[in-house]
């Protein structure tokens, strides 16, 4: 999956820190970074009002104990901007990238304390930032800057293949950006370096906006970048960066996705107004999460930047945690147990670290009695069925304790069951019948599940299927304790129709008539056979067809549909579609050649069978009066198209061409002076020659040599040998002139020139 950039900013965080109790999992790369803009104004500080001047900001993240990368100086960025729908390389300094060197020592990032939990020694991350500055001319599309490298550590736990998985850190500059001036958010707060499983998380993600805007968030998907082949956009660091669009991460569907990244109960989600994450780890691992966050102004969406970073869920040191296995957890300390056909219940005291858990007390309702248990995991017989509750303590009365609450409801045996009936061949209605039973407890809700969208809460259904199919039937029950049974079922509904229906584009129509034809028989699909007979002898297979009538008449058609099981109807047609003659367009001019000076002709519709027309003026200027006077304005050829249209959309197009000619002159000069001040420097014709088929001018020498020829009437003589060679001298020349207008006869001039110096 493929995901088209589009957003003001980037920010990706990986922490490659492994957090838990009983062993150490060193970072093997770059684990993160981040990327933000912020307009500066005007580029050429201040000065070019056709440019904006932006500082870049690039902050890395590496494991202070890792024995992976170091920061890379210089570290590389390529700037897109986006023509039409491709992205170009905009140079800086006639270069792909542009470089920029670590901006001192690397900071430590300090690390999250947590009540009854003690950290691993060997937590540290440092980060690196690099700032650089420069200006983009205002364009009226965004500007996408980016930079990529891989890999992600191999122990990830939510996306498929993290060790050749790399990374892409981008913003995007919109025109409407550039506009205002608009700078990226930021998010404030750098995520934890390791969060404790089981454990509520809350977790403050917002982002700042020095413009004021609404911001909106979200879970998104990360973006992948690099790769280890060496090769283009899969090297290790790309050079240049490769542009949009760019590729998802691949999660491990189908427990983690980009909106569900690290499961949990309550799973961990993200306000959209406020940006605090909150939830419930409940695996131990290393999480990707993407957090995107979209920028708003005045309802307008102006941007979206993305947070890639890397959650450790780990099992913290200390920590003593309540929990049980096999139920329902409703929030962070209930729990809900259903018991059906059976008396008993034993507890799975999933609890932990038993190391320093030093006492535990259960207590639970039996029989309106409360008893009580000091066993990890008691095992209890209940005397009564319906709902007992109870508590469960971990260290109670120390500092470092736990609790929950349960529920449990039990309920002897209840089965779900039920019959179906219909005619299989006959469109008609479905029944079910629910033989559903319980021998010791009431039945209070009925849930059907009757495939196409069909449900039910009476204890029998009846139903008329829309469409065939094959449909997964579903009864489940419930009783007044919550116990649930459920019976499943697959119904073949292929019924042949009744009525047999069909929906052509269009009846009637010009010669040749094309119609298409989609059957809307009721109950049919793909799976039924639909054989279509034409009375012009065609045949033709399919629920939606196409057929080409070439002859002029009166046409019939019949359908014939046969069911996957069998079922059979069919029906015919009488007098469906009408071929008609085409429209003849026609029209009347009253000259083909005329006069610059009086340039203008009349014209009339004289087409036959027709609703309107469209006159089109040589491929230009269109008109649609019946009569129509025009005018040109300029000699030579034009063409004139007549479209007619009949009441059907048929049409017959009939084209003229008139000729506009203006009245003839030329003109030899007597003398000429290419002496460089810019008058008089070529002897040639002047005047109007518009119809001009043929034209040579010679000139000679008083010997008879000729020092100049040419049969292009716009190319003129400058003094030189063939207009090329030495200067000749000053002096009287002789030249011979031919030319022959259109449907003229040839004429001939010989005459002299004198030439200055």
């Amino acid at each position: 999956m493929r995901l088209m950039h589009h957003m003001g900013v980037f920010k990706f965080i990986f922490l490659g820190l492994f957090c838990l109790a009983t062993i150490r999992m060193e970072a093997a790369h770059i684990i993160g970074g981040e990327m933000y803009y912020q307009c500066q104004g005007y580029g050429k500080n201040g000065t070019d009002s056709t440019s904006r001047r932006y500082k870049i900001t690039i902050e890395l993240y590496r494991d202070k104990f890792g024995n992976g990368a170091g920061f890379d100086t210089p570290l590389g960025y390529t700037i897109y901007r986006k023509v039409k729908n491709n992205y170009e390389i905009y140079k800086i300094n006639n270069r792909n990238e542009v470089n920029v060197n670590l901006n001192g020592a690397p900071n430590l990032i300090q690390n999250p304390t947590y009540k009854c939990l003690v950290l691993p020694g060997n937590i540290g991350v440092e980060v690196g930032i690099y700032e650089s500055y420069i200006d983009l001319p205002i364009y009226n599309d965004e500007y996408v800057i980016v930079w990529q490298r891989c890999c992600r550590n191999y122990t990830i736990t939510n996306i498929v293949s993290p060790n050749s998985t790399g990374v892409t850190y981008t913003i995007s500059i919109s025109a409407e950006a550039q506009l205002s001036c608009n700078s990226s958010p930021r998010f404030k707060n750098f995520p934890p370096t390791v969060v404790c499983v089981n454990n509520p998380l809350s977790f403050d993600h917002s982002a700042i906006d020095d413009d004021g805007d609404l911001l909106i968030y979200d879970l998104c998907a990360p973006l992948h970048g690099g790769g280890l082949s060496n090769i283009g956009c899969d090297m290790i660091i790309p050079n240049p960066d490769c542009p949009p669009p760019f590729e998802e991460v691949n999660f491990r569907l189908p427990y983690y996705s980009p909106q569900n990244p690290m499961g949990g109960n309550p799973a961990v989600t993200i306000n959209s107004i406020t940006g605090l994450i909150t939830g419930e780890p409940n695996d131990v691992g290393q999480f990707v999460v993407g957090v995107c966050v979209h920028e708003y102004r005045n309802g307008i969406l102006l941007s979206t930047v993305q947070r890639d970073f890397q959650f450790n869920v780990a099992i913290c040191q200390g920590t003593v945690v309540a929990e049980l296995g096999g139920g329902k957890k409703i929030g962070r300390r209930e729990y809900e147990f259903l018991v059906c056909n059976s008396d008993s219940f034993s507890f799975n005291n999933k609890s932990y670290l038993q190391n320093f858990i030093s006492g535990i007390q259960w207590q639970y309702e039996n029989n309106g009695g409360i008893d009580s248990s000091d066993k990890w995991s008691p095992s209890i017989k209940f005397d009564t069925g319906g709902i007992h509750i109870g508590k469960m303590y971990l260290n109670p009365g120390l500092e470092c304790s736990d609790s929950l609450f349960y529920s449990i409801r039990l309920v002897p045996d209840l089965k779900a069951d039920f019959t179906v009936n219909f005619d299989t061949c006959l469109a008609g209605p479905v029944s079910f019948v629910n033989n559903s039973s319980s021998s010791a407890s009431t039945i209070k809700e009925f849930s059907w599940s009757l495939g196409d969208g069909f449900t039910s809460n009476n204890p029998d259904a009846s139903i008329q299927y829309v469409r065939p199919g094959k449909y997964q039937i579903g009864l489940a029950i419930e009783d007044q304790f919550g116990c649930i049974q459920k019976a499943n079922r697959i119904l073949e509904y292929y019924p042949a129709p009744k009525i047999l229906i069909f929906d052509p584009n269009h009846t009637e129509g010009c010669i040749p008539l094309e119609v298409s034809l989609r059957n809307i028989s009721f109950p049919t699909d793909s799976s039924y056979k639909l054989q279509w007979e034409f009375s012009d002898g065609a045949g033709v297979t399919g629920g939606s067809i196409r057929h080409q009538f070439d002859s002029i008449g009166t046409y019939d058609v019949k359908l014939k549909v046969t069911s996957p099981l069998g079922c059979y109807n069919e029906a015919e047609f009488k007098n469906v579609f009408r071929v008609y003659p085409p429209p003849v367009a026609g029209y009347t001019l009253d000259s083909t050649r005329i006069n610059l000076k009086n340039a203008v002709i009349n014209l009339v519709d004289t087409s036959r069978t027709t609703t309107g027309r469209s006159w089109l003026i040589d491929s230009l200027d269109f008109y649609f009066d019946k009569e129509l006077r025009i005018q040109f304005d300029r000699p030579g050829w034009h063409t004139i198209d007549l479209i007619a249209v009949d009441k059907y959309l048929c049409t017959d197009t009939v084209q003229a061409r008139v000729f506009v000619y203006e009245n003839f002159t030329i003109f030899m000069p007597t003398a000429f002076s290419p002496n460089g001040d810019g008058t008089n420097e070529e002897f040639k014709p002047v005047g109007q020659f518009p119809d001009l088929e043929k034209y040579s001018l010679s000139i000679f020498d008083r010997w008879g040599a000729r020092v100049f020829q040419t049969d292009q009437i716009g190319q003129g003589w400058n003094g030189k040998m063939q207009n090329e060679g030495n200067l000749m001298p000053a002096g009287v020349y002789i030249y011979h002139l031919t030319y022959q207008r259109r449907g003229e006869k040839e004429s001939k001039t010989t005459n002299t020139v004198t030439l200055l110096r």
